[in-house]
């Protein structure tokens, strides 16, 4: 190419074909529904094990089906729930009478159940009598996360080594047969078991669909598709809180989140691979051939897209970039890069610990747990609607910052101020900063990596962030010590991410690196409105 010519490259051909073409609302369809799905295998456990109510069985009363005054005199009132204590009973004076009178109990003196009754309903909790082992019922939250730990890095390797669609086909097809089998085993441990290898295998569906699609489209349009995948996630956890509150047997509800999967594990392998991913890897022939059946489809030249393609000065260096060994080498050695890692990690820790912790210290919003857990995530839909038009408009870090500065103030107010009328307000805002905030950061940490090693960076920082929804369920116990203490560490974390931020190169406007070196002089490329 003659010098002095505008350069032509990869983005500049996506945006010809169109945001919006046939072609790439094909793609975003399908691969939007694994997104849908995949909030069902992150998030269908809350609800497959969830708490339940049960009691002691109290032998000698438990005959009188239309009476249960009994209670009250055989069975210790909790405080804290107002209802039946569930582990314990008043111990009966004469065990051998099993006579259910008030006189027969010492109500000074408590007994452990020996057995259980459960409220209606075919249940996780029932089915494996884990009446009074709570760790148990909790223990399956800790173990899929767990899993999830292990998905992120063999999904990026998977990913960025033998191509997205192969990622997303090996994720749906991990979840369709570990979830179903997890629908029919026997006994807690095996449940346990196909819990992990699901998480563990097929865990990484989201971040796999939510790479292609960014990579589909040029700079303009990737902060839209995020949102767009935010959005379809939001949609199928309310999804998901809807299908249990009608379907209360936790097998039946287990088959209907996890069968669609297998529909996704068919079609990928028919949809048109990364093109960005095949040049990055060298395969260029195939990355042209791609673009061209794109035009074709969209109605456009396909022979102009060629051409463009064939002068494209971006192309011919990534023909020759396709070692992989020598690219990681690379990577290990830049400074810059491990820089950018450690603390983009940092933040999608404070964005996962502070978001859950928020999530989990607002439970009682709403009398039905499913209303309330709607209502939790549907405050979540304002945040990204808002992403869409201020990241392009302001930039990433002049987005990133504020939402860190407020979420960490609403915190710290939150902590300290007493229980009033705002209380409920701060919770709102503190939720909707960090929900943007997660969002940005998701976005953001897609630009400022490579593609050749994309998704496996990726998942490190999104594995870091697992850290941060393990210890979200801890962060009531903190309370114990000190009320205020969770929300103060979230503060804290929100305003040490937002001076981190500062250290971080800006994005906006940017086309997305391939190589090392480009992502290594990010901040020296030329912006889309700076070129000629």
């Amino acid at each position: 190419m003659e010098e002095g010519k505008k350069e032509i490259n990869l983005d500049s051909v996506l945006e010809s074909l169109g945001p919006y073409g046939r072609y790439n609302l094909l793609n975003f369809v399908l691969l939007l529904f694994p997104v849908l799905l995949s909030s069902f295998f992150e998030c269908g456990f809350i609800f497959e094990a969830q708490e339940q109510f049960y009691r002691c069985e109290v032998y000698g009363c438990e005959q009188r089906f239309n009476d249960t005054s009994w209670i009250n005199f055989a069975i210790p009132l909790d405080p804290k729930k107002n209802k039946p204590s569930s582990c314990e009973q008043y111990a009966p004076i004469d065990e051998l009478s099993l006579q259910c009178t008030p006189d027969a109990f010492n109500k000074s003196k408590t007994i452990p159940c020996q057995s259980f009754v459960y409220e209606e309903g075919y249940s996780f909790v029932r089915e494996f009598n884990l009446g009074c082992q709570e760790w148990k019922r909790a223990l399956v939250g800790t173990v899929h996360n767990s899993g999830m730990f292990v998905t992120m890095l063999i999904t990026g390797a998977i990913s960025d080594r033998f191509g997205r669609k192969i990622a997303i086909g090996v994720a749906s097809l991990a979840s369709f047969i570990f979830g179903m089998a997890r629908a029919f085993v026997p006994d807690y441990l095996t449940y346990l078991s196909m819990h992990f290898l699901e998480a563990g295998l097929g865990g990484g569906l989201y971040p796999s669909a939510y790479v292609m699609a960014v990579e589909l489209v040029g700079l303009k349009q990737r902060v839209i598709v995020s949102a767009m995948c935010n959005m379809t996630f939001v949609i199928g956890v309310v999804l998901i809180a809807l299908l249990a509150w009608f379907v209360n047997n936790w097998r039946t509800y287990i088959i209907i989140l996890y069968a669609p999967a297998i529909i996704v594990g068919v079609y990928v392998w028919f949809m048109n691979e990364s093109a960005r991913w095949l040049l990055s890897k060298g395969r260029r022939d195939e990355a042209v051939r791609i673009l061209k059946s794109a035009a074709k489809i969209n109605k456009l030249d396909p022979r102009k897209l060629e051409l463009d393609c064939l002068g494209d000065p971006l192309l011919k260096q990534q023909n020759q970039t396709g070692d992989k060994k020598s690219q990681f080498s690379k990577a290990i050695r830049s400074s810059i890069i491990w820089k950018r890692l450690l603390i983009c990690s940092f933040l999608w820790v404070t964005c996962s610990l502070v978001y859950y912790g928020l999530s989990i210290n607002s439970v009682n919003l709403s009398g039905n747990r499913y209303v309330s857990f709607m209502l939790v995530v549907l405050v979540e839909i304002p945040a990204y609607i808002v992403v869409a038009i201020v990241l392009d408009k302001y930039g990433r870090k002049k987005t990133l910052i504020p939402c860190y500065l407020l979420c960490a103030v609403t915190s710290l107010l939150f902590a300290f101020l007493p229980s009033s009328w705002w209380s409920v307000p701060l919770y709102l805002i503190g939720k909707w900063s960090v929900t943007l905030a997660y969002s940005s950061v998701y976005i953001y940490v897609s630009e400022v990596f490579p593609t050749n090693m994309r998704q496996t960076l990726i998942s490190v920082c999104s594995t870091a962030g697992r850290i941060g929804s393990l210890l979200a369920p801890l962060t009531p116990l903190l309370s114990l010590y000190h009320k205020s203490m969770p929300t103060v560490i979230f503060g804290g974390m929100c305003l040490i991410s937002s001076m981190l931020v500062l250290m971080l190169p800006e994005t906006r406007n940017m086309r997305l690196p391939d190589t090392i070196e480009e992502a290594e002089h990010l901040s020296r490329m030329r912006r889309k409105s700076d070129e000629g």
